[in-house]
């Protein structure tokens, strides 16, 4: 099999994280991966935040998880047994699972397609950190997660534009289990063809 398309196949989210931080020279080659990610009219306007301080981003990774309550059903099938979510485990009580190392995707507040470039960016990010045996998990709320003051004064440390807003999370560490996230099978009649 390709080598690409089998990183995609084996990529899974990691939520259960070793406290050892992602060493310089391998976060590097995952940042440019995300740097080099398409991007509407090729404008490259998503910017990356990263965040190494564990007692900040566990201050946040609260934020983050307070705004999730009550968004999702109780009753939703777990998302993985072996590295649950919040949605699965609300006691967790850290959306960002003690992850070493944070990033937030910024993009321009009044840009159509800020999401998707930093969804995009996301993914080269995720691809690029799999590969180099680093996990990840994509993470929501963002904006939510930088409204309270203490995120406020982060964007403002990080010297984050005013008109960029937080798009997406993306947390990044080695993992603290033995095994790896079971693949879940996919579930059928997912692709349209249309008529000839």
């Amino acid at each position: 099999m390709n080598e690409i398309i089998k990183n995609m196949i084996e990529r899974h989210s990691i939520r259960k994280y070793k406290t050892e931080q992602v060493d310089e020279t391998t976060l590097q080659q995952i940042l440019e991966a995300g740097l080099y990610a398409p991007s509407a009219g090729s404008r490259q306007s998503a910017m990356i935040g990263v965040c190494h301080n564990p007692a900040l981003i566990k201050v946040l990774g609260k934020y983050n998880a307070a705004s999730f309550k009550g968004r999702v059903s109780t009753s939703t099938a777990y998302i993985s047994n072996d590295h649950p979510s919040i949605a699965d485990d609300p006691s967790i009580g850290d959306g960002f699972y003690g992850a070493p190392v944070l990033l937030t995707l910024f993009g321009p507040r009044n840009f159509l397609y800020s999401e998707a470039d930093c969804c995009v960016m996301a993914q080269n990010i995720m691809l690029a950190a799999h590969s180099l045996g680093v996990g990840s998990c994509f993470v929501a709320r963002a904006r939510e997660t930088f409204s309270g003051e203490e995120g406020q004064k982060l964007l403002r440390d990080w010297d984050i534009p005013t008109n960029y807003a937080a798009m997406v999370h993306i947390t990044l560490g080695y993992s603290s289990s033995e095994t790896a996230p079971k693949a879940k099978s996919r579930k059928e009649g997912r692709v349209r063809v249309s008529p000839e």
